[in-house]
């Protein structure tokens, strides 16, 4: 792997020399091949990929099936790496190797040193919108609770004020 052929990914536009020899330096060239498994769903993103060479489908798992969500297939394209901004990051989607191809991995703690030095206002940026992005959803999430919550208790109030009216109808009617 050469910084020539990192430079020619869009992605990396913008870094120097040096920059793209660190990168490289930082993580590693792995070659996979079809059927592989590169990275898990739900499991911890402490790695960044960047595709270089082949195809990756994106995949997710609904109880038992299976859905093939997206691919990764022109070089550039990447994946994974969150826990650089977020100690919870996760992947979104497995990665499984549709054919024979390459990919630059980097440990996403790596890409976190690099970042800090190339971007420190860059990194402040996404760190801040991760954590937006997670109190919206938490607060969304309790909301959708309270509101269950809320039709339970209407639903059981209606089931127990039933009897209740019917046992007054009948000592009334005595």
């Amino acid at each position: 792997m050469s910084v020539a052929e990192l430079r020619a990914l869009p992605l990396l536009d913008g870094l120097d020399d040096s920059q793209l020899e660190a990168l490289l330096g930082a993580g590693e060239v792995a070659a996979f091949t079809a059927g592989q498994h590169l990275f898990e769903e739900q499991k911890p993103a402490d790695a960044w990929w960047v595709l270089l060479e082949g195809r990756i489908d994106l995949v997710r798992r609904a109880g038992a099936e299976e859905s093939r969500i997206g691919a990764m297939s022109n070089p550039g394209q990447w994946a994974g790496g969150f826990r650089a901004w977020d100690e919870h990051g996760v992947y979104m989607a497995s990665g499984r190797a549709a054919g024979s191809g390459r990919v630059l991995r980097v440990p996403a703690d790596r890409l976190r040193a690099l970042a800090d030095t190339w971007f420190p206002l860059g990194v402040h940026l996404l760190q801040g919108l991760i954590q937006t992005a997670r109190n919206i959803e938490s607060m969304a999430r309790q909301r959708e609770a309270l509101v269950a919550l809320g039709t339970l208790a209407a639903g059981l109030a209606h089931e127990l004020n039933n009897p209740a009216s019917a046992a007054t109808r009948a000592a009334d009617a005595l």
